[in-house]
């Protein structure tokens, strides 16, 4: 079975972004913001990766 995957990108204005793609190919997550290099969008990616896991699902009040 595939597994999601953390795809980093260049944008169409020449930054880079991540997005979270789950193992049927739709987009899941996404950065919604731009970084100025590949390596500062992967690391963000990589922040997400490492707290995603512990993170408590809460309801909005």
């Amino acid at each position: 079975m595939a597994n999601a995957r953390f795809v980093v990108y260049a944008d169409k204005g020449g930054h880079y972004r991540w997005k979270l793609v789950a193992p049927n190919g739709q987009e899941t997550a996404s950065s919604g913001e731009s970084f100025s290099s590949h390596a500062s969008a992967k690391h963000a990616a990589e922040g997400v990766k490492e707290h995603a896991a512990s993170a408590e699902i809460v309801d909005a009040e």
